[in-house]
């Protein structure tokens, strides 16, 4: 057996804290045995780090132009993106044994998260979001206000990041130095590893603006750690449950801006027109994809694909095609390890679809022969939307009118995320307008759920202009020093 010794925290090299305790988790998957150690976290501990990330970030962080920061994050994601980096591969290494995920979604979810994360998708964001990225420098003439503005970030950002996405905690850093703020990342139970790896990417690269960055974990909830270091955040960033970011947001001050990525959900809808003889293979493929990335266990990822009747290939036809592509996926990209309530639950549901085929019902299920790697099932769509068991258990509802994906869909209008949508006539304006009406945050194609750019506005929220404080200089004098 390989035993991997690895650090789970990332501190700067200037912070001199005299931590007398660690604790050692271990991992075992395979013939690979990950020892991660982690300090033991106290409030004294968070104050002393909290105050040392806002003193670097004045000291370096602020006086950098934004140009040097883009410069920084997009080489860290080419190395990232080079399959022979030494820390991409030691988290495809190391985070199946943590997670569970296979070796082949850790390396998919790293490609797609820094082939998104380039100087021109930077670049992208930060114009669409603020226009001028250059208000993060200094003032800047403005010809809409007829004066000077600048934008200022917060000093320090203290992100909780969750375990579904490997590979995602690094866009927070991003966002948080894009608007040179300090950034303390706290992992999660299920994915400890990655963050600390990016970090050690940043301070090779470029140690003074690591030094405004940290990563610790310790036991959520723990509620005296938290009060300190939001007794030093200008802002708090959030994933997790619904139970979790409603926990967190009671405890946050007021004055903080916060920012909470809870709970949400995507969904597809294909037409008719889309079903046709010609296009299909491509199409199941597409939607096979979408169920497989991330097993299904990301915000991004579909609970049910509704596909409307009436086209050259039937929705019961479809699924069945979707299922042959959910098996090749499996061949090159297999799914990850489940708990035994997991697999139960798997077990049970696939039970109560047979009970119905068996009895007559208009229900079809596909599954391998043996296991739960992936199961697809077709039926006509119930009415109500119910969430799917996940770990690519995907689900086909046949509906007379694609219009009808409405009234399921709008009970869970609040957490909707994430919609695909193939439609091909005339109809497909007018669904997206009501899409955006019910509250989803992001319209894509079949096969592009789970790579969204930098440009999407995350949940609805501009994650970058949402962090900034602005100045405005409305004096109509010159103001000596300044450009235009």
């Amino acid at each position: 057996m390989k035993d991997i010794e690895l650090k789970g925290y990332y501190l700067p090299t200037d912070f001199r804290y005299p931590i007398s305790e660690f604790l050692t988790r271990v991992y075992r998957q395979g013939d690979i045995s990950v020892r991660l150690k982690t300090p033991v976290v106290t409030p004294d501990m968070v104050n002393s780090l909290l105050v040392h990330l806002k003193e670097n970030r004045d000291k370096f962080l602020v006086r950098m132009p934004v140009e040097r920061i883009v410069g920084v994050l997009n080489e860290a994601s080419v190395l990232w993106l080079d399959r022979d980096y030494v820390y991409r591969r030691q988290a495809i290494e190391i985070i199946p044994a943590i997670t569970g995920f296979s070796s082949e979604t850790i390396e998919a979810s790293i490609d797609i998260e820094m082939e998104s994360s380039l100087s021109d998708d930077m670049w992208r964001a930060l114009h669409s979001e603020m226009g001028n990225p250059l208000y993060l420098d200094d003032f800047q003439y403005s010809d809409e206000l007829g004066g000077y503005r600048r934008a200022f970030g917060p000093g320090l950002v203290v992100s909780f990041f969750s375990e579904n996405i490997p590979a995602l905690p690094h866009l927070l850093f991003m966002r948080a130095s894009l608007v040179k703020a300090a950034c303390l990342g706290k992992v999660a139970s299920g994915e400890p590893a990655f963050a600390a790896l990016y970090l050690k990417t940043i301070e090779e690269i470029d140690p003074e603006m690591a030094a405004s960055m940290a990563v610790l974990y310790w036991q959520g909830g723990n509620q005296e750690v938290e009060d300190a270091a939001f007794s030093h955040a200008d802002a708090v960033v959030a994933f997790g449950a619904v139970e979790t970011c409603a926990s967190l947001s009671k405890r946050i001050p007021r004055n903080i801006k916060t920012l909470v990525h809870g709970h949400r959900m995507g969904f597809g809808i294909i037409g008719k027109n889309k079903m046709t003889l010609a296009g299909v293979d491509e199409l199941s493929r597409a939607v096979a994809y979408d169920h497989a990335m991330f097993d299904q266990k990301a915000c991004l990822a579909p609970q049910v694909y509704f596909v409307e009747t009436g086209g050259e290939v039937s929705p019961v036809e479809f699924a069945r095609m979707v299922s042959g592509a959910m098996a090749s996926y499996e061949e090159k990209m297999p799914r990850g390890r489940l708990s035994a309530g997991e697999a139960a639950v798997i077990h049970q549901q696939r039970g109560r679809y047979e009970i119905r085929e068996f009895g007559g019902d208009d229900v079809r299920m596909f599954a391998p022969s043996c296991g739960t790697s992936w199961t697809v099932v077709y039926e006509k769509a119930p009415g109500l939307f119910s969430p799917s068991v996940l770990n690519r258990f995907v689900r086909i509802w046949a509906v007379e009118d694609i219009f009808q994906a409405l009234e399921a869909l709008r009970p869970v209008g609040q957490f909707l995320q994430n919609a695909a949508v193939a439609v091909g006539d005339e109809r497909e304006a007018g669904l997206i307008r009501r899409l955006g009406e019910l509250g989803v945050a992001r319209i894509t194609s079949p096969g592009s759920m789970p790579t969204p750019s930098m440009m999407w506005r995350h949940d609805g929220m501009a994650t970058l202009a949402s962090l900034l404080r602005w100045c405005d200089v409305e004096k109509k004098d010159d103001i000596t020093g300044f450009k235009d």
